[in-house]
């Protein structure tokens, strides 16, 4: 299911190629932040509504944090696992943005509409996997 609703955002063209972290950090100029093998943070900074999405390439998590030109969201998503008794792990997700203005806001709040559900799917399949 990730593959087909990532490629129609365009982040790999009509098929993605790879693992789902290198197409987010080679092709969709996100940062990366590990603390492996307990924390992984990909951010970056774009206008995904718009029907060619516009991206600005950020090199560090500051560039990230310090951006501030309105009408861009700055978006990623998270993942901690902590270890539990037995051999178990709790792995904890988070979709984390945060809009430069109001205008930007506004824009994702009405995409987030319409993606919102592709992107659950998305997570389901990736914390499918981490259970593999």
């Amino acid at each position: 299911m990730a593959r087909p609703v990532m490629s129609m955002r365009k982040l790999g063209g009509s098929v993605l190629q790879g693992p789902l972290v290198e197409t987010f950090t080679e092709r969709a100029a996100a940062v990366l932040v590990e603390d492996a093998p307990t924390r992984l943070l990909l951010a970056m900074v774009g206008k995904p509504w718009s029907v060619v999405p516009q991206r600005v390439t950020m090199t560090s998590m500051e560039d990230v944090t310090s951006f501030t030109d309105p009408g861009w969201l700055k978006y990623g998503m998270e993942w901690v696992l902590h270890p539990l008794p037995e051999d178990r792990t709790l792995v904890e997700t988070r979709t984390l943005c945060e809009a430069t203005d109001a205008t930007a806001r506004r824009r994702f709040g009405i995409y987030w509409l319409g993606i919102r559900g592709a992107s659950g799917l998305v997570r389901r399949e990736m914390i499918s996997a981490l259970r593999r």
